[in-house]
C-alpha cells in the first residue's frame, strides 16, 4: 500500500499589517484551495490577532505567531512594544526562527505570501533560503501605494533568486495598467491577473443556508481602529442614530472599542468584530466602513452602498484605490476622510444611502480567491 507523502501542500503566509487585508486575503485563497481541492493539505500562518474571527466556518487550520504591534502617527505606521513585551528586535528574531521552523516541520510543496516577498522585517528570509525546493509564490494587491518594502532592493533580490511567480489581486480593466507596469518593471515578471480576492465571497459557500435574508437591517458599521480619530466617528455616529431613531430598523455596529457610547439606543447591536458581521453585511441596506482593500471587497461583495472612510495615511494608496473604482461606476460608494467626520455631514450621507437602491451591481471582477488558488495547484 502506498504510504502518503506527508509534506504540506500549500502554506499561505500573511503578516499582520496596520489591517485586515493581508490575512483576509490570504484566508480567501486558502478558502478557495479548500473548497476547489478538498484533499490538499492547507495551512495558514499569521501573527494576525483577529485570524480566528476572519476564518469562521471555513475548514482552514491555522498557526499564530505573537504579533507586531502598530500605530499611526503623522500618517506612517509605527512600531510599538506588543502584547507579549518584547522589544521589537527580539519579536523578529524570534517569529523569524519560529516561521523557519514551521517551513522545516512541514516543508510545503508551496508557499503563497502577501505583499513582501521577504516578509514583514525579512522574516521569511532563512526559510526561503533554507527550502530551494519550494515553489514560493508572491501576491501583490491592486493599488500598492508607496510600501517602502514591496519595492525595496532586498524585496527584488529575494524574488528572482527564489521566488517562481506573482499574482496580482486587481482588475486591470479598472484600475489600468499603471500598478502593473510599475510590478513588470521592477520585478522582471509578468505577473498572472487573479482579480480581487473577496473573502466574503468564499465565506458564503461556507456558511449555513440562508446567510443571505432580505435585508432586514438598516446599516452595517465597521469600525476595526482603536484610535482617537476612530473614537471620534463612532461619537458622531451616536448622534446621529439617536437623532435618527428605529425608522430605519436596526443597526449593526462592530467594533473593539466603544460599547459603551450605544447602550442606550436599543436599535443599536454593538458586536466585536468577528464573522456575524459578513451576515450582517449581506442583509443590510447601507454600510459605513474603513477603505481598506478587505473592506472595499467586502461591500463589493455584497452589493451595498457604502460610506467609506479615509484614515489619514502618508503613501495615500487608499485614496488612488477609491478613486478609480469610482471613476469606473462600480458602486454607490461616498467617501470621506475620518478627519472631517461630523454628525451633520455623516447624516447626510447616510440617509442619502438608504434612499439607493440595492443590490447594487459591479463588473468587478471578484474572482481573485478562486483564480488564484487554481494556479496554485499549477505549481504543486
Amino acid at each position: 500500500m502506498a504510504i502518503s507523502d506527508p509534506r504540506l501542500d500549500l502554506l499561505i503566509y500573511a503578516h499582520d499589517g496596520r489591517g485586515l487585508g493581508h490575512a483576509s486575503r490570504g484566508i480567501a485563497v486558502g478558502a478557495a484551495v479548500r473548497r476547489l481541492y478538498p484533499e490538499l493539505k492547507v495551512l495558514f500562518l499569521s501573527g494576525c490577532r483577529q485570524t480566528d474571527a476572519l476564518i469562521g466556518p471555513i475548514p482552514l487550520d491555522w498557526i499564530k505567531l505573537p504579533a507586531y504591534e502598530k500605530v499611526v502617527i503623522r500618517g506612517g505606521p509605527q512600531a510599538r512594544v506588543g502584547k507579549t513585551n518584547l522589544k521589537n528586535s527580539r519579536l523578529v528574531k524570534s517569529r523569524t526562527r519560529l516561521i523557519k521552523a514551521i517551513v522545516a516541520e512541514y516543508r510545503p510543496r508551496c508557499v503563497l505570501v502577501d505583499h513582501e516577498a521577504p516578509g514583514k522585517r525579512a522574516e521569511l528570509v532563512p526559510a526561503i533560503e533554507s527550502n530551494p525546493d519550494t515553489s514560493w509564490i508572491l501576491g501583490l494587491r491592486g493599488i500598492i501605494g508607496g510600501v517602502e518594502d514591496v519595492w525595496s532592493q532586498e524585496a527584488l533580490y529575494i524574488f528572482k533568486k527564489r521566488y517562481r511567480a506573482l499574482f496580482w489581486y486587481g482588475d486591470e480593466s479598472v484600475l489600468g495598467r499603471e500598478t502593473l507596469r510599475a510590478i513588470e518593471n521592477r520585478y522582471g515578471v509578468e505577473p498572472f491577473i487573479a482579480g480581487y480576492v473577496s473573502r466574503l465571497k468564499e465565506m458564503v459557500f461556507w456558511s449555513a443556508p440562508g446567510v443571505q435574508a432580505d435585508r432586514p437591517y438598516a446599516g452595517t458599521i465597521a469600525v476595526s481602529w482603536n484610535s482617537p480619530a476612530a473614537m471620534s466617528v463612532l461619537t458622531s455616529l451616536r448622534q446621529v442614530l439617536s437623532r435618527m431613531g428605529e425608522q430605519y430598523g436596526i443597526w449593526r455596529i462592530f467594533s473593539n472599542s466603544g460599547k459603551e457610547i450605544f447602550k442606550d439606543l436599543s436599535f443599536c447591536r454593538f458586536e466585536e468584530l468577528g464573522p456575524e458581521y459578513l451576515y450582517a453585511l449581506l442583509n443590510s441596506k447601507t454600510a459605513l466602513v474603513y477603505g481598506g482593500y478587505n473592506s472595499i471587497t467586502d461591500i463589493l461583495s455584497a452589493k451595498v452602498p457604502a460610506l467609506v472612510l479615509l484614515r489619514d495615511l502618508a503613501d495615500r494608496e487608499q485614496e488612488d484605490h477609491l478613486a478609480k473604482l469610482a471613476a469606473s461606476g462600480q458602486a454607490a460608494m461616498q467617501v470621506m476622510p475620518e478627519t472631517n467626520v461630523s454628525a451633520d455631514r455623516l447624516q447626510a450621507f447616510l440617509e442619502n444611502l438608504l434612499r439607493t437602491v440595492w443590490p447594487q451591481d459591479s463588473r468587478l471582477n471578484l474572482d481573485g480567491a478562486e483564480n488564484a488558488a487554481k494556479k496554485l495547484v499549477e505549481y504543486l
